[in-house]
């Protein structure tokens, strides 16, 4: 079974985690997708943030009709900040004998060395680097192997690294709360059930 990971605030989520993560699917051949939503995340402030409940709310909504995508609680039910090598030990337990697949931007890669127990992360997972614009790519963190578009991925026994120079996020959270704010209509940057949940809910206004 593979099974891949994409943390984050998600704040809100919108298309272009959607599309990374259709893309990184079909590239691995996933059985599972798993979007995690973060209770606190480590490398940010819980001030001005919208609730947890949102949030996860928001990612339920945008997976609901896509059959592999699932929204996990894991982060969330802990009610507190939670590392990335905590929530990887705890799915690999929960998922014994799966191959794991963390998906990771390039913007968050040229940092990992900052991230708690980095070095064991490479150890849980496959680590899956998408670009976003304006972060290079770090080639000297650790072995890698340069993925084409349409190319379909043969796992390797043990977990290594993956570049998809081909993945984009267009589109941030922080610019689409930005926009918002400013009374842009984001709404094209959105699902539709998760814009409608922003109006219901009075979010980001």
């Amino acid at each position: 079974m593979r099974i891949a990971i994409l943390g984050g605030s998600f704040d809100p989520i919108h298309n272009g985690h959607l599309a990374a993560a259709q893309s990184v699917a079909e590239t691995f051949q996933v059985d599972e997708f798993h979007f995690v939503p973060a209770f606190t995340p480590p490398h940010k402030t819980s001030r001005g943030m919208t609730s947890p409940f949102h949030r996860f709310a928001m990612v339920a909504l945008a997976t609901i009709s896509i059959d592999r995508f699932r929204t996990s609680t894991i982060e969330v039910d802990a009610l507190e900040k939670r590392y990335t090598v905590e929530t990887l030990e705890a799915m690999k337990k929960s998922f014994p004998g799966a191959d794991l697949l963390f998906i990771i931007g390039t913007d968050m890669y040229q940092e990992i060395e900052n991230w708690r127990d980095y070095r064991r992360l490479f150890e849980l997972a496959h680590l899956v680097i998408v670009n976003r614009p304006g972060f290079p790519f770090r080639d000297d963190v650790a072995p890698f192997q340069l993925i084409k578009e349409k190319t379909v991925v043969t796992l390797p026994a043990t977990p290594r690294v993956f570049y998809l120079p081909f993945i984009e996020q267009p589109i941030s959270s922080t610019e689409i709360r930005d926009e918002r704010r400013r009374g842009v209509n984001v709404s094209r940057w959105l699902p539709p059930l998760v814009w409608s949940y922003i109006e219901k809910n009075k979010l980001y206004s």
